[in-house]
């Protein structure tokens, strides 16, 4: 916004200030500026010196008002400095967001990259790791610098980065050969590094998620993956030095010993670092250092100081090592000596003697309001600023809206201008001008008569963008290479077995890789890995474990065909009902309005392409003639409900009344009041019919309705009763339909004729099986979860009375509530009881599933209206209730739920602005059985989004299949297995369409060639297991050069048996275009078996012979064959050979065939 920088020079004042900066004449103190003002000033600054800025302000609620600010008048990317999250107590893993953006701030420093740095005081009172230390240890690497690979692997080893066998989250490298993937902290994609000899030959920056190259760099600079870095000897000496101090700290010092150091460092820091430093010795010695309301920041110094003290105290009381990262903080003084040596530049609202001080200016910025809910008012106190001189600028928030503010005064008789960007020559003379865009708060500089208004009427938010239709999705591919050894199989022919691992065999002299699988009363079978595309990890909907099928029997096969008749009878059902409400005359509701775009644009949040996606699929069946019946798919917190807001309004837009009808009360009243916010300022009337409501509210509810004085009503299956009727019902909106009993569907099936229906289910729903029922119901589904969406603060630790303590207190300190789970009904009221001795200033209340529906619903009231601080709950919690001023989740013996559980758990938190925890709890010293100890490595992995966290998703996905099928399909989904389910189900909608659906050609290649993958190639079973599968599941020739490309992009150059194995898989491809069965080598012969008589006649066969003479042979019959001898047995040349007489068949095929 270079406008708004160019027009403050027009105060003599503003000039001299910019002229002490540029000559250095620190400190300097700036007053009697408002807070938005000051930002206006402080990015003013930046643009006429061009130095870096840092902001020091006094706590996280006006960093964040502050960034917002910025982002009105910069583009540049605001990065915030966080403070770190102290943990006094034993932890086994946190996650690392804070370290992340802290290392990223760090890297821009050490690139002197000029950038806006946002801080708060008490993140710079923490001591880090010295300048120098952190910064002598930044690799640096860059295309053609010699260094030997296995100094790189220590070196990352050193900068505590983890070795893995293939990199998935930020702090893993890996090495493949002469390759090393790394994924530092400080970048938004990992990094492959590949040598030739001892010279780094390339860098390239490459994706997670398909592991393939985005582009290639020429250097990078890879910091730690720990901002508190020590070494194998310093921990040595740390050691020592603790036990010397405390004698009994010897299990600390052992956990340190051994390299598990991060959780005690806040413990025991004066031990690990003597040369400590604070963000304040990062930054550049020209760097302009803003300090927020210096006499408020040294307050809350002061009362970070007494905090601490008072803890520091209670652990005397309880002779506990203190904690001495508490006692290590820069106290204000040492700041404040820090400051003195910086380019400081003083922010104070109120005048404070400013005139008296060296450097001091005090400006006339007041803040102002003209947007007070009355529009009269708003038009009244612009057009008077305009007639006393002034320059006003509206900010209207949204380009529609600023557009919409403009005509408004215009209609008013009021002169304004609409500009989409702000110029220049438009605030140089007296005139309205309205632009898109918000600040927290109104300015007015008195000395050059501007106005900048801005307030309620524009929400701070990034610019909309309009979805634009694109081919659906691809789910991300979950990897095969998850396989483990003692996992459930699907073999296509064979049925369910177990894998036992991968085997290399040699047979005549011909080396290749077989997995091994078992099946019933021990019977073993090996697949050759050419042939994986015919087996997939079985993936069922319960806990069991499958029962194994037996080999060469046709009991799967009957299984098969038992689920694919279930499923056609589904398939029938939902087809015929499909087909019914296609023929059935609706209402066709108008294009969208004015007031629709009006409307939309007030969304204070951005949208995602689901969300946008949704909401045209929506919008387009409510304006077909069709009556609409969508599926609304969504995790919880997804946006569905703005999807369902928008359909509401455009109905009403129509003249037609809305019912939105929910499972629960509770439910209901948030909804109400979602709908009641969003609708404020617009003629919409909405209310609620629910238990809550007096029989007098009821009774007039129901005459608003029936008069059509009512457009949306909101409730529970009173919604439904008989009673009640409506004038011009246009739109029933269903929040998770499943949950309905019998009797209320049938009446919800009579309310739906003819009149446009609107789904919805928190489910996630498997792409997959959205994608085989996209034909037979109309369906929308929304992935991807809200942008910005603050990341969940997660520890997994073992269960601390102290820590559980401190973390209640923690959340009721700043005004939030808190989740405790505890999943035994049995012991939960001497649970609470327990919690409320420990923490007596919170109300604490407990909820179970043998509670009634009612006493629930009171609970679970309460505790949204925040009656109740602390809920001792088992998992019977309400998945669809929202609940923002929840942020902290505990949750007791974790190792006994499933991940898929705990997924959905921790997502309950973290759905507000503020940072959200959940402490993951085990039992001390517990001895766990295998199954819990798996489980609890997945949920120490939970910290990041690991492949644990896509199989937990995948997992909930399968389970959410039954919701939209029918809860008797989990048991035909055990049968098969998810996979084999889903290929059938697909297979029984295209046969009930009257689609053809042929058997599939299971076409087998059995060639004397050495085709196999070397461990010298890909050491990793996993990630060996991975590409077989890629290489068999290819169907077109196309995707083998794609195959060369990724695997010489992650292994390397490729060796001659794995050049075959892709030779094996075109010639596979080929063959099973034609429709051949086997491809066989017999000694010097080759023959290929076709499936049907009618694809090669004896007549047609005279092409081959004309070419190969004597080499080909004929043989007709039920599977009629070619036999083609051979000239050689090199592999290549028969690789050659097959391929030649398979093309000359493809070519033949489409000439003559």
């Amino acid at each position: 916004m270079e406008a708004l920088a160019k027009v403050l020079p027009k105060m003599k004042k503003f000039n001299d200030y910019i002229n002490d900066v540029n000559k250095g004449n620190f400190p300097i103190t700036l007053s009697g500026l408002s807070d938005s003002g000051k930002v206006h000033f402080i990015y003013s600054t930046r643009f006429y010196t061009d130095k870096p800025v840092v902001i020091v302000t006094y706590n996280e609620l006006e960093l964040k008002k502050i960034k917002e600010d910025m982002k009105f008048f910069s583009d540049e990317n605001i990065l915030v400095f966080p403070k770190k999250e102290v943990v006094y107590y034993d932890i086994d893993t946190m996650n690392k967001d804070a370290t992340m953006d802290r290392l990223s701030i760090y890297k821009k420093l050490y690139n002197n990259d000029s950038c806006i740095i946002l801080t708060t005081i008490e993140a710079l009172m923490q001591r880090t790791i010295s300048k120098n230390k952190l910064f002598s240890n930044v690799l640096q690497l860059e295309v053609g610098m010699t260094l030997l690979l296995e100094e790189l692997t220590n070196k990352l080893v050193a900068l505590g980065y983890e070795r893995t066998d293939m990199v998935e989250g930020r702090g893993n490298f890996c090495v493949r050969g002469g390759i090393v993937d790394v994924f530092p902290l400080t970048t938004e994609n990992p990094i492959r590094i590949e040598f030739w000899g001892d010279e780094i030959d390339s860098i390239r920056v490459f994706d997670v998620e398909s592991q393939r190259t985005i582009e290639p760099i020429k250097e990078i600079n890879i910091l730690p993956a720990e901002e508190f870095l020590v070494n194998s000897e310093e921990l040595e000496t740390v050691g020592n030095k603790i036990l010397e101090k405390y004698p009994n700290a010897v299990s600390d010092v052992e956990i340190i010993k051994n390299g598990n150091y991060l959780s005690k460092i806040d413990k025991y820091f004066e031990f690990f670092f003597e040369d400590t430093s604070s963000l304040l010795d990062y930054i550049s010695k020209d760097a302009l250092v803003f300090v927020d309301e210096p006499t408020r920041i040294v307050s809350k110094c002061q009362a970070i100081s007494t905090d601490n003290k008072e803890f520091i105290e209670s652990f005397l009381d309880k002779n506990k090592i203190i904690p001495s990262y508490t006692k290590s903080m820069y106290s204000y003084l040492d700041i404040q000596y820090m400051l003195e040596k910086k380019n400081i530049i003083n922010l104070e609202r109120v005048d404070v003697n400013t005139h008296a001080k060296r450097n001091g200016y005090s400006f006339n910025c007041r803040e102002v309001n003209f947007f007070r809910g009355s529009m009269d008012i708003f038009v009244q106190e612009v057009q008077e600023a305009h007639d006393n001189g002034k320059i006003v600028l509206i900010l209207g928030g949204t380009i529609s809206k600023a557009r919409g503010i403009a005509t408004m005064l215009l209609e008013h008789n009021v002169p304004s201008i609409f500009l989409e960007k702000l110029e220049d020559a438009f605030l140089t003379t007296k005139q309205i001008v309205v632009i898109p865009g918000s600040l927290s708060e109104g300015i007015e500089y008195v000395d050059i008569n501007l106005v900048i208004a801005a307030g309620e009427i524009s929400t701070i938010k990034e610019s909309k963008r309009s979805y634009k239709p694109s081919i659906f999705k691809e789910g991300k591919k979950v990897v095969f290479a998850d396989l483990n050894v003692g996992d459930y199989i699907v073999h296509a022919t064979h049925g369910i077995g177990q894998y036992i691992g991968i085997h290399t065999l040699t047979v005549d002299g011909i080396k290749r890789d077989y997995i091994k699988l078992k099946y019933k009363d021990e019977d073993t079978l090996y697949i050759p890995t050419s042939q994986l595309d015919s087996i997939r990890k079985y993936m069922g909907a319960g806990e069991n474990a499958p029962k194994l099928n037996r080999l060469g029997s046709k009991e799967f096969a009957n299984t098969k065909a038992k689920v694919k008749a279930g499923l056609k009878d589904i398939a029938k059902g939902l087809i015929e009902l499909y087909a019914k409400r296609r023929q059935a005359v609706g209402y066709s509701f108008s294009k969208d309005t004015v007031w629709q775009k009006d409307f939309e644009d007030a969304f204070p949040y951005q949208e995602t392409d689901d969300q946008l996606r949704c909401i045209e699929e929506v919008k387009k069946d409510m304006e077909s003639p069709r009556p609409m019946d969508r599926l609304l798919c969504g995790d919880v917190g997804y946006g569905k409900t703005e999807v369902a807001i928008r359909a509401a309004f455009k109905a009403v837009m129509d003249g037609k009344q809305v019912a939105y009808l929910v499972p629960t009360t509770i439910l209901a009243q948030q909804q109400y009041e979602a709908f009641r916010d969003r609708m404020k300022n617009y003629p919409v009337k909405v209310n609620v019919l629910n238990r809550f409501k007096s029989t007098k509210e009821k009774n007039e509810i129901l005459k608003q309705l029936k008069n059509g004085e009512l457009d949306i009503i909101i409730g529970t299956h009173r919604i439904i009763q008989k009673d009640i009727g409506f004038k011009d019902l246009g739109l029933l909106i269903i929040d998770e339909e499943h949950r309905f009993g019998v009797a209320h569907k049938e009446k919800i099936k009579k309310l739906k004729e003819n009149v446009d229906v609107l789904t919805m289910t928190a489910t996630p729903i498997p792409r997959t099986m959205h994608m085989s029922i996209v034909g037979i119901r109309d369906m929308s589904v929304i992935y991807e979860p809200p942008h910005n969406r603050k990341p969940v603060q997660t520890y997994v630790l073992e269960y601390d009375e102290e820590v559980i303590k401190e973390a209640i207190i923690k959340e009721l300190e700043r005004e939030g509530q808190v989740f405790y789970l505890f999943n035994r009904v049995e012991g939960i009221e001497r649970k609470a009881s327990e919690i409320s001795n420990m923490v007596p200033e919170a109300r604490v209340a407990v909820a179970h599933g043998k509670m009634t529906g009612t006493e629930l619903e009171n609970i679970m009231a309460d505790f949204i209206e925040k009656k109740i601080d602390v809920l001792i709950c088992t998992t019977i919690l309400e998945t669809g209730i929202d609940i923002p001023n929840a942020n902290t989740i505990i949750i007791e013996d974790a190792d006994r739920l499933g991940l898929a559980q705990l997924y959905q758990i921790r997502g309950r938190v973290g759905r507000s602005d503020k940072t959200a925890y959940a402490y993951i709890t085990y039992r001390k010293n517990k001895l766990l059985a295998e199954a819990s100890e798996k489980r609890l490595k997945a949920i120490k992995e939970f910290t990041e989004f690991g492949s644990g966290f896509k199989i937990a998703l995948r997992d909930l996905e399968i389970r959410g299949a039954g919701n939209i099928l029918g809860p008797e399909q989990h048991g035909h989904m055990e049968a098969v297995g998810y996979e084999m389910y889903c290929k059938l189900l697909d297979e029984a909608v295209r046969e009930i369409k009257g689609e053809t659906v042929l058997p599939e050609v299971d076409t087998q290649i059995d060639l004397k060639i050495t085709a196999y993958i070397p461990t010298s190639y890909i050491e990793n079973i996993n990630q060996k297991i991975e590409v077989y599968q890629d290489i068999a599941n290819m169907d077109k020739e196309e995707q083998i050069s794609e195959i060369i490309d990724e695997l010489i992009d992650r292994y390397g150059d490729i060796p001659k048996e794995v050049m075959n194995l892709l030779d094996v898989a075109r010639i596979k491809i080929l063959a099973r275009s034609l429709k051949i069965l086997n491809v066989t080598q017999k000694g010097d012969n080759v023959i290929f078996e076709f499936d049907d008589p009618e694809t090669i006649k004896e007549g047609k066969v005279q092409i081959l012979i004309d070419i190969y003479k004597s080499r080909i042979f004929f043989s007709s019959g039920v599977k009629p064959y070619i036999t083609l001898k051979l000239q050689s047995k090199k592999d290549s040349d028969i690789v050659e050979e097959v391929v030649k007489i398979l093309n000359i068949l493809k070519g033949w095929f489409r000439e003559y065939g």
